[in-house]
């Protein structure tokens, strides 16, 4: 039987290759409105996420649906919750963009250490001072990572290169787990308050929503750089635009945004210590494709009576349909960070 898959954008060839055989892909911008959407959203088998919200109400109209999949890690925009209630198996994608990631992380840094968004507006508007953006150099600084999993423990190893400490909170890896040379903190106060450049890659969780605000801010210092390439919302964004206000920390790199597209109104396009970047930290030539198959292997497998690795909620299998008496079995539960 056909399955008919959901998808916001359409994908990359690598996941039709997959999908070719047994699967009819249809992407939501051929909808009028969301109601319309919502009116035909019972008929699809599987619905790669990207970022289609997927609330409780939605997911209770997808009476066939049998599997939502991320093509990435962040499954914030899926109640996963509901979705185990209802039978339905949530499954992500990692590993394909953490390089991409871990050095877009490591670039931002850079930039806005060294000052290049401004030495570079300088340049195009006729100005030319050799020494007007003197910073210090990372050897010797501290990098404090919040989310040590795989991206994380690379961004580590690879700081390692600029002669970096490197000190991580993760309160799902015990501390002789973390990469060669990373040091636990056990709070995210304590890591902020440790930290020259201060990097999230955390999922938004309820325990993350929220947990850098002013008190961590502050505690980064004057000097102090914030990396966001994961979620907004693990960043308060009323303490950020304040501190970057005041020059409480010496600057941000972002990549994430409450609202996106980011809206003509948000306070931080109007900052000149913080580089701004379209969500793109994993999004490269290669990690793209390599995010759209894995979405699609995922939905193969589920299609299959296979149990895909990545799966967050195998309880579902009891509750739901995918499977029929066949319950498959998961190699190991995937760390959320």
């Amino acid at each position: 039987m056909t399955w008919n898959v959901l998808t916001p954008r359409p994908l990359q060839d690598a996941a039709h290759e997959v999908l070719d055989g047994f699967a009819e892909v249809t992407v939501t911008t051929g909808y009028d409105d969301e109601a319309a959407l919502d009116a035909d959203i019972d008929r699809f088998d599987a619905i790669i996420v990207k970022s289609l919200p997927l609330p409780r109400e939605r997911l209770e109209r997808a009476t066939n649906l049998k599997t939502v999949t991320q093509s990435g890690v962040g499954l914030d925009p899926v109640d996963v919750g509901a979705a185990t209630d209802l039978g339905i198996l949530v499954c992500n994608v990692r590993g394909a963009n953490t390089r991409a990631v871990a050095e877009h992380t490591l670039a931002m840094a850079l930039a806005v250490r060294k000052g290049l968004r401004r030495a570079d507006a300088d340049v195009r508007n006729g100005v030319w001072e050799k020494h007007g953006y003197l910073a210090p150099e990372l050897e010797g600084d501290t990098l404090g990572v919040f989310g040590c999993g795989d991206i994380g423990s690379l961004v580590t190893r690879l700081a390692r290169g600029f002669g970096m400490r490197t000190v991580a909170y993760d309160p799902y890896e015990a501390s002789e787990d973390l990469p060669e040379g990373v040091e636990a903190v056990g709070t995210v106060p304590a890591l902020f308050e440790a930290a020259d450049v201060a990097c999230i890659h955390a999922p938004l969780t309820d325990e993350t929503r929220g947990a850098v605000g002013g008190a961590e801010l502050r505690a980064l210092g004057e000097d102090g750089i914030l990396v966001n390439t994961a979620r907004a919302g693990v960043v308060d964004q009323d303490a950020l635009v304040a501190a970057l206000r005041s020059d409480r920390i010496h600057g941000a790199g972002i990549d994430v945004f409450t609202e996106e597209p980011v809206p003509e109104d948000d306070p931080l396009l109007g900052l000149e210590n913080v580089l701004l970047t379209p969500h793109s930290a994993g999004s490269t030539l290669s990690s793209v494709p390599a995010k759209d198959r894995g979405a699609a292997e995922n939905v193969r497998a589920v299609h299959d009576g296979r149990l895909p690795e990545t799966t967050v909620n195998a309880e579902a299998v009891a509750l739901g349909a995918a499977y029929g008496e066949r319950v498959p079995e998961r190699a190991s539960d995937p760390d959320p960070f």
